[in-house]
């Protein structure tokens, strides 16, 4: 049987939206075997990894429930809340139908591999992300009011996300698991192009004076949220990895090498 867990994990890495896939029917009782074996004490590791990684990339598209994989493009998330009331914002927003495109363009920066130290380092660029949603938002960005309830777009540029997971192993069922320990989440862009219908009430001098505000101090905008969007991503990324660690084994999803 073929089998390999990065090739899974490597795209819910990449998913940088807050997103939940949908699980398969009926509970794997082993991993896909269109998947490349990758054995945990290669010398050859990381880059049967990437292999494995790049010959599922025709699949992505359709997704892949086994693995806990959702269709990518485009992928539809039904609701994402964000809610902040620390430093200079003060928002609580609701996001709805959101519909992202481009995730699947994405490179592969750093795909790495620590067995020892139960490690797992992954590192995207996606060179273009586009959002589109309905949304409802209220509250105050830098001491100014913000208001609306409408459709919103959004562009970010050039993301570059880096993960890494430090996993922990316990026994279940006789069999050696996973479960994660620690995540860290760290990612830049390049630049953010926003616009939000609707704002005030209809009021399109006040709207174009608020997408123009948000759209030239995107950057002090974009640290200030930092924290929860990062909070965000580590919790999704939790989320995502645990369903597929508590639904495999380790030596199904990384298994020793054979003698």
């Amino acid at each position: 049987m073929n089998r390999n867990w990065l090739t899974g994990l490597v795209v819910l890495l990449g998913v940088v939206m807050q997103m939940e896939a949908k699980p398969p029917a009926k509970k794997p009782a082993e991993l896909p075997s269109f998947l490349k074996v990758c054995y945990r004490d290669s010398p050859d590791l990381n880059t049967c990894a990437r292999e494995s990684y790049e010959a599922l990339r025709p699949r992505l598209m359709d997704g892949i429930p086994e693995l806990y994989i959702p269709s990518m493009e485009p992928l539809i998330v039904p609701q994402v809340k964000m809610d902040q009331d620390s430093g200079a914002i003060y928002l609580h927003s609701v996001y709805r139908n959101v519909k992202v495109t481009g995730i699947s363009k994405h490179t592969v920066n750093e795909l790495r591999l620590e067995p020892s130290k139960l490690k797992f380092i992954v590192s995207l660029t996606f060179p273009k992300l586009h959002m589109e949603s309905d949304y409802s938002i209220k509250g105050k960005i830098m001491m100014m009011p913000l208001l609306g309830d409408g459709h919103c777009k959004v562009d970010l540029v050039n993301i570059t996300m880096r993960t890494e997971l430090i996993g922990q192993e316990y026994k279940k069922n006789g069999a050696n698991y996973l479960k994660i320990n620690n995540v860290k989440v760290k990612y830049e862009l390049s630049d953010v192009h926003i616009h939000l219908d609707n704002l005030f009430n209809g009021d399109k001098a006040l709207g174009d004076r608020m997408n123009e505000f948000l759209n030239e101090n995107w950057k002090a905008l974009a640290e200030e949220v930092r924290p929860l969007m990062t909070k965000a991503l580590v919790d999704i990324l939790r989320a995502s990895v645990d369903k597929l660690f508590s639904s495999f084994s380790y030596d199904d999803l990384l298994p020793k090498g054979k003698n």
